[in-house]
């Protein structure tokens, strides 16, 4: 590839245009045959799953949904097993990350993602990456300009913004973003996003609870009015969340020369949103918010910062193995899952002098 070309591929958005002609070119070559989807279970993944469903559906593809329980994603075994078990003929995953290691051997393979990928690609998989395109485009945008050349996608629009603004917020409102917003109320889609998030953040972790509310939209409104079925249940789910954040946020804080640790126990997946509330308390330190019960055996974190651009850059810098499932995400969020061991000796690479655990 000649200097001008990769100039010219660095630029493309909202991805390599060669790598989504192969995605749509998969897409066509086992358009009517049976697909495993597997999505992320946040708005982002599950927007982009449900636009994938609908333009494989269209396509005449028969679509078997893979919905991810907790602390699982593609590479661990419980979720590939159910994968093998759905007997499909092609796979597609949505907003999951990239991992060097196979998923299911022999099976075609779709992966769309916009991730930084820390560990290479899934070999053989035909991938389609948002990640170094800029402005990197949140998976559901992505797949919505993927798939909107294979099927008809005119009124699923909303799914593509829908999960956009869950990653990318309406504040100032991306340009890529904008012309998609026509006739769409913020109002709605932050409550609907509120809504579909909750599930996921829960100690049930019941994915599928949001996966059919998505299903039965037509547009955010209805989610964000309870016009489908499963929308009370939804709020439910966010009032105990959203008092088990202010439980764990009141953690006490320990300190290293950069950065802030809040330590808690929760079998909820509350421990980003406690960081982004901390992140606003000490806008001049690295904080992560520390869950040490989240996973049996595990302590799954989150870092945010006001002072820290490059969160990534930072964790990958510290010259500790991040084992586990650790260290991706984006420069101004990521976290990770480790072994108790392994994270304490996190802790103290980043300074600080072995805090308790809660």
């Amino acid at each position: 590839m000649g200097a001008a070309e990769k100039i010219e591929q660095a630029h493309a958005w909202p991805a390599d245009p060669a790598a989504m002609e192969a995605g749509r070119a998969l897409l066509r070559k086992h358009a009517q045959k049976r697909w495993a989807l597997v999505p992320d279970g946040d708005v982002d993944g599950l927007s982009a799953g449900m636009l994938a469903y609908r333009a494989l559906a269209r396509l005449g593809a028969e679509v078997v949904p893979v919905l991810p329980g907790k602390g699982e994603h593609v590479h661990t075994d419980a979720l590939r097993a159910r994968i093998v078990a759905a007997r499909p003929d092609a796979l597609v995953v949505l907003d999951m990350g990239s991992r060097g290691g196979p998923i299911v051997p022999g099976l075609p393979t779709l992966l769309v993602d916009h991730h930084a990928p820390v560990s290479g690609f899934p070999p053989g998989a035909t991938v389609v990456s948002a990640f170094g395109h800029p402005p990197v485009a949140a998976t559901s945008l992505l797949a919505f300009h993927l798939l909107r050349e294979v099927a008809d996608l005119s009124d699923s629009v909303w799914l593509g913004l829908l999960g956009a603004v869950a990653d990318l917020g309406t504040d100032p409102l991306p340009d890529a973003v904008k012309a998609m917003m026509a006739g769409v109320a913020r109002t709605s889609l932050r409550e609907a996003i509120a809504l579909l998030n909750a599930p996921r953040r829960s100690a049930e972790h019941d994915i599928g609870l949001a996966w059919g509310v998505l299903m039965a939209a037509r547009d955010p409104a209805d989610i964000a009015k309870g016009r489908v079925p499963g929308v009370d249940k939804l709020g439910a789910i966010r009032a105990e969340i959203a008092a088990e954040v202010t439980r764990c946020g009141r953690s006490r804080p320990y300190f290293a020369p950069r950065a802030v640790l809040l330590p808690f126990r929760s079998g909820a997946r509350v421990h980003p949103l406690v960081a982004v509330r901390a992140a606003a308390r000490f806008p001049d330190r690295i904080v992560i918010a520390a869950n040490y019960d989240y996973l049996p055996g595990r302590v799954n974190f989150a870092m945010r910062s006001r002072a820290e651009p490059d969160l990534l850059g930072y964790l990958h810098g510290l010259g500790v193995p991040l084992t586990g499932d650790s260290g991706h995400g984006h420069p101004g969020a990521t976290g990770g899952s480790m072994p108790y061991e392994d994270f304490e000796r996190l802790l103290a690479a980043i300074g600080f002098q072995a805090p308790p655990a809660p």
